[in-house]
């Protein structure tokens, strides 16, 4: 109620503005809302599968570079070897690096020199991203093609690579600083075998320099803010842009959260949500990592956002300049029923509006309106018919009971007189007549009381008893009269003093005539909701002429007028038509059929109502 009440305080025009702008507000929002979603889904799937594709490739791409590595030393660490023309060269002349990891003795310093060259050429015509070269011999003997190493200092004996065992495959020491050049670098450690015994001999471990390895390597971008990362098993970050967290413990770090259980996920790093996607490497024993900002990834979500937002601010300054125009166009017929409306508030039915042809529904109210006032009309004149009709009743009525009366010039004396003379016949005791001012009395009063216009069928047909009782004494010998009227048609209501002039008349016109030589059968019986009482007689009928004057006039007060039948002067049978057509309406009334030299038939058609006005139907 609350809310239909606040509704009904605003216009139509306002209404529909509101309406459309929710309307079109909560589409775009939810258009939003959805594209969003489906948007920020799919560039996260979109970088899961770029990323763990980009950390594959570059993972592979460092792989093969350190296994290029390896083969390129293979050369350096076996020696040269002799030509065709030097096969008579002794064995000594050939592989420095192997006669100096084989022989445990301190070499001459020139071919700890030559140690040395060997060793600086690799580094020379090879790789400049290498910083530093350890031959490392299994008793734990160290030779580098740093200048001026000084072995004694024993400054590699900090190198993270000097404690760890001997193994005969390609191992990967995480960043650190090296104790010797102070450099960052990661440690490749090569297995060195002899090559008279094939046999693990010692090692060569390669430091790397890691700004120059990115250069070479780690070229590979991630939008603006994105970038790759190595992080080794053990924790330590082998590599990342932000050079302070190089060689660190990731928990050292702002990626202290990071998890790596997943390949690609989604994590808050740094204050920030992230993506991330990562590739192991089972040589290096190392994770390379993809990490991207969601929000970088999404900036195409922020566009959309920016472009809803614009297209809500357009549609909503459309809304509110083209509603209100839009709604007047609406209105206005509107506006122009409302006005009709007020014309038949005040009384004027005679206002019509305009009607267009289609289907639009303000078109379809005006032929409605034009409808319910056309049939306003009609009902305004029913009703007002069936008010004068109603008064024509009741005037008729009284009309037929005074007309029932006039010839009675002294009612109250002739009840008195009636009354004396039956009084008469009992002290008397002359039953005839006694019989004949009784009922006489009591038919009487019966036609003369005017106070109710229905009686039942019963009381009217007691009263033809009667009065058939009084015919029977005068003519005792030959009148024969019959009922024929079922107990389930007695209660039914019926105009009072209808049936009598039916019955005076055959009285007057079938019996009298021939000196009571003639029979009179009252019956009824019912057709649906009406019900036919039938008054018949055996007398010699009515002439053709006659009876079709008769039944003109019948067929003309059934079509006539309300106030045409008030101004008709009728007696008889034709009064009591005249009464029930009034009463009932055309469909009811009566009906004459006769046969000359056979007899006449009245019939009495009535709705088969009960005293309670209830319709019934036998």
């Amino acid at each position: 109620m609350i809310k239909g009440g606040l509704l009904s305080r605003f216009s139509i025009r306002v209404k529909l503005i509101v309406i459309l702008l929710a309307a079109t507000l909560t589409s775009i929002l939810l258009a939003g809302a959805f594209s969003q979603y489906f948007y920020t889904k799919a560039a996260r799937n979109d970088f899961f599968q770029f990323g763990e594709d980009a950390s594959y490739r570059l993972n592979r791409q460092i792989e093969l570079y350190i296994q290029q590595m390896k083969i390129s030393v293979s050369s350096m660490l076996a020696g040269p070897l002799p030509k065709r023309n030097e096969l008579n060269l002794q064995t000594g002349s050939v592989g420095v690096i192997q006669r100096w990891l084989n022989d445990e003795n301190s070499l001459p310093p020139t071919q700890l020199a030559e140690l040395e060259d060997v060793l600086n050429n690799y580094v020379a015509l090879n790789y400049s991203e290498v910083d530093s070269l350890f031959l490392m011999s299994l008793s734990g003997r160290i030779a580098s093609n740093i200048q001026h190493f000084d072995e004694l200092s024993k400054t590699y004996l900090n190198e993270p690579w000097y404690a760890m065992p001997m193994s005969g495959t390609l191992t990967v020491v995480p960043t650190h600083r090296s104790e010797v050049t102070g450099k960052q670098v990661l440690s490749l450690l090569v297995p060195v075998y002899s090559l008279d015994a094939v046999k693990l001999a010692g090692r060569l471990v390669i430091n790397l320099r890691i700004n120059e390895l990115e250069k070479t390597i780690v070229r590979s971008s991630l939008a603006k803010k994105g970038y790759f990362f190595i992080v080794a098993n053990d924790g330590t970050i082998v590599y990342h842009p932000d050079t302070n967290w190089i060689g660190r413990p990731i928990k050292d770090t702002g990626l202290a959260s990071l998890q790596l259980a997943e390949s690609s996920s989604v994590q808050k790093l740094m204050g920030e949500e992230m993506l991330v996607s990562s590739s192991y490497s089972e040589l290096a024993e190392w994770n390379v990592v993809a990490m991207v900002p969601f929000a970088e990834m999404a900036s195409g979500m922020t566009v959309a956002r920016n472009a809803a937002l614009v297209s809500m601010f357009i549609l909503a300054l459309f809304v509110l300049i083209l509603v209100p125009l839009v709604a007047q166009w609406f209105i206005r017929p509107l506006r122009r029923l409302k006005k009709l409306m007020e014309h038949v508030e005040k009384g004027n039915l005679d206002v019509r509006a305009d009607v267009l042809p289609g289907k639009d529904e303000i078109q379809l109210l005006s032929r409605s309106y034009n409808r319910m006032t056309d049939q306003l009309s009609q009902l305004i004149e029913t009703v007002s018919s069936m008010k004068v009709n109603e008064m024509h009743i009741q005037l008729r009525q009284k009309e037929a009971k005074i007309q029932a009366l006039q010839n009675q010039i002294n009612p109250h004396l002739l009840y008195n007189t009636l009354a004396i003379i039956n009084s008469i016949a009992y002290v008397e005791k002359n039953e005839r007549i006694e019989v004949i001012t009784k009922n006489l009395g009591d038919y009487y009063r019966y036609t003369a009381s005017i106070v109710e216009p229905f009686v039942t069928l019963r009381e009217e047909l007691d009263q033809l008893r009667k009065y058939l009782e009084i015919i029977k004494i005068r003519f005792p010998k030959y009148f024969q009269s019959h009922f024929y009227v079922n107990e389930k048609y007695l209660d039914a209501n019926i105009v009072k003093c209808s049936l009598q002039p039916i019955l005076e008349n055959a009285i007057k016109y079938a019996v009298e005539p021939k000196s009571g030589h003639g029979t009179v059968l009252v019956s009824a019986y019912n057709e649906g909701e009406a019900l036919i009482i039938e008054i018949a007689d055996n007398g010699d009928g009515i002439e053709a002429g006659r009876l079709a004057e008769l039944q003109e006039k019948l067929a003309w007060i059934s079509s006539a007028e309300n106030s045409a039948l008030m101004k008709s002067e009728s007696v008889g049978i034709v009064n009591v038509h005249a009464r029930l057509v009034l009463q009932y309406g055309p469909p009811y009334g009566l009906s004459i059929t006769s046969f000359e030299g056979r007899g006449t038939v009245v019939s009495v058609r009535i709705p088969f109502r009960t005293a309670s006005g209830e319709l019934q139907e036998a």
